[in-house]
């Protein structure tokens, strides 16, 4: 089957946010392998950073390379983004209005 491209054939890059219990199992990753399968992409699989307002928590390393070994398996191409910013609360998912 032909590798589905947008009209300048350019690789499309999604952003993945791994929550904890929530799209970081092995069938959300095979789900998300399915539905990119014939698309010419890239995943960065960002895991999910605290947010104390919030109970949403970031998935363990083991999950994180389960579901980036997964996806690669599947031959998606797929990174994990480097964590900027956690330090100074300006991290993916950080960035909010602070009530001190």
């Amino acid at each position: 089957m032909p590798r589905i491209r947008g009209e300048n054939k350019k690789k499309v890059t999604f952003e993945y946010a791994l929550i904890d219990g929530l799209n970081d199992s092995v069938e959300n990753a095979d789900e998300l392998a399915q539905i990119l399968r014939n698309m010419l992409c890239h995943v960065n699989l960002i895991p999910l950073n605290h947010v104390s307002e919030f109970a949403f928590k970031s998935s363990s390393d083991e999950k994180v390379k389960m579901f980036l070994g997964r996806l690669q398996k599947k031959g998606i191409s797929a990174t994990v983004r480097r964590e900027l910013g956690r330090d100074i609360d300006a991290a993916c998912g950080q960035l909010r209005l602070l009530k001190r």
